[in-house]
């Protein structure tokens, strides 16, 4: 399963069957470096993903620091780590707690953030690329009113994004 804000900007869980069906609809065709060359990525979109070519996985607080935001930098860390998760190039996966200088745990765990293919390689979370965006989509909102058969539609709709 990857966690993250994946529904309307609200946190959820994906099954890594469902994975590649998200990340083919919500990326559109492109791997971040594309959108990025293709200028549909922000600079801090990019700050925030470049941080990952050299870590698998960072605490929340080791990203902003490293990314440049917080106090007389970037702005809006948490919305921009949101998008990300909403198009699928980012996911939390763990929540830890902070390790004191004698190895010794504390406080409330917190954000590891990670990208999906770290977690279950690039050939799962490409998997669903080879047929279009829109049909992906049509096989999530399939899924979603077998399981959610009551829901209106429009808020299925919603949800997918």
């Amino acid at each position: 399963m990857a966690y993250g804000k994946f529904f309307n900007k609200k946190a959820g869980f994906i099954s890594k069957k469902w994975f590649p069906y998200f990340a083919n609809y919500r990326r559109q065709g492109y791997d971040f470096d594309s959108r990025w060359e293709d200028e549909l990525a922000s600079i801090r979109c990019k700050k925030i993903m470049d941080q990952f070519e050299q870590q698998k996985e960072l605490y929340s607080f080791e990203l902003k620091k490293a990314a440049g935001f917080g106090k007389n930098g970037e702005k809006n860390f948490e919305g921009i780590v949101t998008e990300l998760q909403m198009q699928t190039y980012l996911i939390q996966r763990d929540f830890r707690r902070k390790m004191n200088k004698r190895g010794e745990e504390y406080g409330w765990p917190v954000s590891v953030y990670s990208t999906p293919e770290s977690l279950w390689g690039y050939d799962v979370v490409s998997a669903a690329y080879k047929e279009e965006p829109e049909e992906s989509k049509d096989k999530i909102f399939r899924q979603l009113r077998q399981n959610f058969s009551t829901a209106f539609e429009k808020t299925i709709v919603k949800v997918i994004g």
